[in-house]
């Protein structure tokens, strides 16, 4: 009986080392100051959480500038007709023009709003810096904005839903401010 001695060992030390058994070197990426990259760590789940939030709100806020766009149309359509069927006073017209103006100028600014809040969700998945810095400056806003709905002289749902509104804009401002880090590692 013949003894065979075993192969030399493998220093795993140097995952580049040829392999004396195989008698090559192994398929890796060479190490190197050429190679100091490091993979972008996973998305963390609040940012995913967030970004996700953020776009929901978005999209409420679109359907809502949508619903107060179509009602705006309706007014002025209603005031329109109204000037031309009855003997209104002089001057109603202009004021019912200017009215109609502001209102269809909120439209564009609560659909504005809404896009914006889309976009920067959707980035802020993707881990742009831009986007989580918006995203705050948003979230501060949007639920400064929502808390107007506290001074409802009613307590019904409407104090229920701002609350409700502002939590979720404190939530993506918490979770846009605790993860900084991410945000740094994926611009970098």
């Amino acid at each position: 009986m013949t003894q065979q001695t075993p192969p030399p060992e493998r220093s795993w030390a140097d995952p580049n080392a040829p392999d004396p058994a195989l008698g090559a070197a192994p398929a890796y990426p060479a190490t190197g100051a050429s190679s100091t990259a490091v993979a972008p760590a996973s998305r963390p789940g609040i940012v995913t959480a967030a970004s996700i939030t953020l776009i929901v709100l978005g999209a409420l806020t679109l359907l809502i500038g949508l619903f107060v766009g179509v009602g705006a149309a309706m007014f002025a359509g209603a005031a329109g007709g109204l000037g031309q069927a009855a003997d209104v006073p002089a001057g109603y017209e202009s004021v019912m023009g200017a009215f109609a103006g502001v209102i269809v100028l909120i439209v564009i600014l609560v659909l504005g709003w809404g896009i914006l809040e889309i976009l920067v969700g959707m980035k802020a998945m993707a881990g742009r810096g831009w986007a989580r810095i918006t995203g705050i400056v948003l979230g501060v806003i949007g639920a400064l904005l929502s808390l107007g709905g506290l001074t409802s002289p009613d307590a019904g749902g409407g104090v229920v839903i701002s609350l409700a509104i502002a939590a979720a804009y404190v939530f993506v401002v918490f979770a846009f401010a605790t993860a900084g880090a991410w945000f740094s590692s994926r611009s970098a």
